[in-house]
Parts: C-alpha cells; sequence; structure tokens
C-alpha cells in the first residue's frame, strides 16, 4: 500500500512495503522514521533551531557591577541596565532550550579576570558581554560590536546587526577592542554596546510606560545570538 502526503514547503514522502523516498527541500531539517517491521508508524520532523539550541550554551556577562557602576543619566545606572537586560536574555534562551551561564545575577563586583575564568570554566559555546555606552554629548546614539580575536568578529558582527535592526539605533559596525574578557576567552566572544545611555531619547525610552527598551534589547540580542548558532 502507498501513503502519499504533503508536508509543508514542498516536502514529499512516499512509502511503501518495500521503497521508501524522502525529499525534503528545506535546508538542515531533521527527520526521524520509527518502524515496526515494515510499517511506518510515524514521521517526527524537528526544528532544526530547536534541536541546536540544545548543543549550545552562552555565557552571559553583565558588564560592571558593585563599586563600578559605568556610565549613568540621572537614576538610570549601567550596572544595573546591564543586569536587566541579561536577566531578559537569560530567561529567553533558556526558554528556548540553550544552556546559559551567567557572570553575575546581583549586584557583584568582578574583574575582568572573574569573567572570563567563570565562562571559561563551564566550556561555555559562546560569551556575550552586555553595555552601553557613554558621552558627554547628549545627543549620539548608535550600536557597536566590539571584538579582539579573529574568531570573534562574526559573533560581534551577529550582535550589532541584530540589536541595530531590533532597536532602530544606527549601526556602527564592529571594532576592534582590547578587553581582558574577549582575549581570554577561550569561545568565540564579543561585547554588545546596545545603546547611548546617556542620550536624552533613550533616558525618556528608558523611562516609558508604554516601551520596554530592555526586552527589546534582549530580544534583539537574542535574534543575534541565534542567527550566529545558525551557521556556527
Amino acid at each position: 500500500m502507498k501513503l502519499k502526503s504533503q508536508i509543508k514547503q514542498g516536502r514529499q514522502v512516499i512509502v511503501n512495503a518495500v521503497n521508501l523516498y524522502v525529499k525534503i527541500f528545506m535546508k538542515k531539517s531533521f527527520l526521524f522514521l520509527f518502524f515496526s517491521g515494515s510499517a511506518l508508524l510515524f514521521l517526527l520532523f524537528i526544528n532544526p533551531n530547536r534541536l541546536n539550541a540544545t548543543t549550545k550554551s552562552v555565557c552571559i556577562d553583565p558588564g560592571h557591577g558593585g563599586s563600578d557602576i559605568g556610565t549613568s543619566n540621572n537614576e538610570i545606572l549601567e550596572k544595573k541596565l546591564n543586569l536587566e537586560v541579561a536577566n531578559r536574555l537569560a530567561a529567553l534562551l533558556t526558554s528556548n532550550g540553550y544552556t546559559i551561564y551567567q557572570t553575575r545575577t546581583d549586584d557583584s563586583t568582578l574583574s575582568n579576570n572573574d569573567r572570563y575564568t567563570f565562562c571559561n570554566s563551564r566550556g561555555a559555546s559562546i560569551l556575550v558581554s552586555i553595555h552601553h555606552n557613554g558621552s558627554t554629548n547628549l545627543s549620539i546614539d548608535y550600536s557597536l560590536g566590539l571584538y579582539m580575536k579573529k574568531v570573534d568578529v562574526y559573533l560581534a558582527r551577529s550582535i550589532v546587526n541584530a540589536v541595530s535592526s531590533g532597536l532602530g539605533t544606527d549601526n556602527h559596525g564592529i571594532s576592534r577592542f582590547a578587553s581582558g574578557v574577549l582575549l581570554k576567552a577561550k569561545m568565540p566572544a564579543a561585547i554588545s554596546e546596545g545603546f547611548f545611555l546617556t542620550n536624552t531619547e533613550e533616558y525618556n525610552i528608558l523611562n516609558s510606560t508604554t516601551i520596554d527598551r530592555r526586552q527589546d534589547e534582549a530580544q534583539a540580542l537574542y535574534n543575534g545570538i541565534v542567527n550566529y548558532f545558525s551557521t556556527h
């Protein structure tokens, strides 16, 4: 007996007692077939991004902390903003099957050594450090990705492209930066300078009751990470 069915986007499965022909037009799809004797019991298609997530881990590093506040704008401190975005990113990654490690989950003071040693000891696939920029020019605002090693370049580019697109900020691309965290990380690592906290408009958006800038940034970072893992 022959069974013929159409399964999304041109996937066609033809099964009979002696012949099985599977043609899948989607790149990187995964097909599991379960047999009992010569009879096909069922087919299971798994989203490749979800399967990929189970094999990948992310070390999230909220920049600054404790006695090191970073930049600031009135009552908003960068160290707190970094942690708020990091916590939201961790929730997104975890809910989508990724393993996450986080260098700090409170207002701890950490050295660069503390940060890269923690991530290295966990054997994370990548390291993403979350920061926000500052300037005496209150009108300046853009997104920037920082890298140090050659292996960091694609991650930094993927992150800044996603953040700029997700937040609607100018994209200033990537720049090499002599950070101990990036240099000593044993995995691809990048620093995201999401936007300028000192920018007047960004300050107003962060205090908005209708726009969740922190969640939007976390989602953009998540998208950049997923885009990176789709090819690495």
